[in-house]
C-alpha cells in the first residue's frame, strides 16, 4: 500500500487565489494523502475563500484546519503545519500557487529511495490572472543530483519554495525555524543535504504566480529604490540564517554526521557578509560606508562580487537595480552554458 502524503498549504492574503490552489490539490491523483491548511491571520478574506473551496472538497483526503489569530510569518506556519504532519514526506504549496495533478505522485516516487531528504521542481510562470508570463518560463533541465557545493556556489538550479518537499525529519532532527527567517528555501535545503540526498525534477510541475504581494517580487517589475528596500528586508533574515546554520552544523556533527568542510567556510563567508550589513546599516556616513566595504574586501572577507553590491545598496543606490539585472543575465547565460 502506497505510504501517505503530507501537502502543506500556506495562505497569507491569497483571498483572489486560495481557491485554486486548493483546487490544485483535490486534483492530485495521488492517494493516501493530507491536507494541512494554514491561514496566517489573513486581513482580507483568504479564510472565507477557504472555506467555501473546502465544501466540495474530496473525501478521501483528510484535512487539518490552522488558523492563526496572530500572524505568525513563514517560520511561525511552517513549524506549526510540520508539527502536524503525519506523512513521511512533506510537499509544501503557497496559497498563490498551483500544483499540476501529477506533483504529489512523482514526488513521491521519488522519494521511494530513503536517501533522498530534499527535492524541488521546475515550475510555470503566470501572472495574477493565470495567464503564463512570457520570458519567465524559465530554462530547459534535466533531472539532476544536487550537492551542498553546488547550491552553496549557486551552480545548481535556483531554488523557489513552492516547489519544494522534504523528509519529515529534516523538521524534526534540527530545532524548530527561529521568527525572522525569511528564506526557508535556503536553510531547508542545506538541513535536507547535511540529512540525506536532494534531486530536482525537470518537469514543470508547480504554476507559480508573479503579483503585487509576492514576498519575492520580480526585479523586473521594481525600481532601483524598491529593490534596495527590498533587499534591506532580508538583512535580519541574514544575520538570523547564519545564528541558525552554525548551530545545525554544530548538531549534524554531534549525531555523527560527516559534513564538508565547505559548509564551514560557506558559512564563515555569509557570517562575514552579515556582520558587515548590520555595520552599514548603522553607520550614516557614507564615506565610512565605504570605508568599511573596501576594508572587507581588502581582508577578504567578503568577494568582490558582494562587495559590488553592498556599494551599490549602500553608497550608489540608483546603480543597484541596474547591476543586479546585469548580474543576473550573467549568471543565467553561464547556468545555460553548463545545463546545455
Amino acid at each position: 500500500m502506497p505510504e501517505l502524503a503530507t501537502y502543506a498549504l500556506f495562505a497569507y492574503r491569497h483571498e483572489a487565489f486560495v481557491a485554486e490552489a486548493i483546487r490544485g490539490v483535490a486534483r492530485q491523483t495521488y492517494r493516501p494523502l493530507e491536507l494541512i491548511l494554514t491561514d496566517d491571520a489573513s486581513p482580507d478574506r483568504t479564510r472565507e475563500q477557504i472555506e467555501e473551496a473546502l465544501r466540495d472538497f474530496p473525501s478521501d483526503i483528510s484535512v487539518i484546519r490552522i488558523n492563526h489569530a496572530q500572524n505568525q510569518g513563514i517560520p511561525g506556519v511552517i513549524n506549526a503545519a510540520t508539527r502536524r504532519a503525519s506523512g513521511r514526506v512533506i510537499i509544501f504549496g503557497a496559497g498563490d500557487d498551483v500544483s499540476e495533478p501529477e506533483r504529489v505522485a512523482r514526488t513521491m516516487q521519488l522519494f521511494a529511495d530513503a536517501r533522498i531528504a530534499f527535492a524541488h521542481t521546475a515550475v510555470s510562470v503566470i501572472d495574477a490572472v493565470g495567464n503564463p508570463v512570457e520570458g519567465r518560463q524559465g530554462e530547459c533541465h534535466e533531472d539532476t543530483a544536487l550537492s551542498m557545493l553546488g547550491m552553496m556556489l549557486g551552480t545548481d538550479v535556483p531554488i523557489i519554495g513552492a516547489s519544494c518537499a522534504y523528509r519529515a525529519d529534516v523538521f524534526r532532527a534540527f530545532a524548530e525555524l527561529p521568527p525572522r527567517i525569511l528564506r526557508e528555501d535556503v536553510i531547508l535545503p542545506i538541513r535536507g543535504l547535511m540529512l540525506g540526498e536532494g534531486r530536482f525534477l525537470s518537469s514543470k510541475l508547480v504554476r507559480y504566480r508573479t503579483h503585487d504581494g509576492n514576498l519575492h517580487s520580480p526585479s523586473q517589475a521594481q525600481t532601483s529604490a524598491d529593490m534596495v528596500q527590498r533587499n534591506l528586508r532580508f538583512a535580519d533574515d541574514r544575520a538570523a540564517f547564519c545564528a541558525q546554520l552554525s548551530a545545525d552544523i554544530a548538531k549534524a556533527r554531534a549525531d555523527g554526521r560527516n559534513l564538508p568542510v565547505e559548509l564551514d567556510e560557506y558559512l564563515r563567508r555569509e557570517t562575514d557578509y552579515s556582520a558587515l550589513e548590520q555595520r552599514l546599516l548603522q553607520t550614516r556616513s557614507l564615506l565610512v560606508r565605504a570605508g568599511q566595504v573596501l576594508c572587507a574586501w581588502l581582508l577578504r572577507r567578503v568577494g568582490t562580487a558582494k562587495a559590488v553590491k553592498l556599494l551599490t545598496l549602500f553608497i550608489f543606490p540608483s546603480l543597484y537595480g541596474p547591476v543586479l539585472k546585469a548580474r543576473i543575465r550573467l549568471s543565467e547565460r553561464k547556468r545555460s552554458m553548463r545545463h546545455g
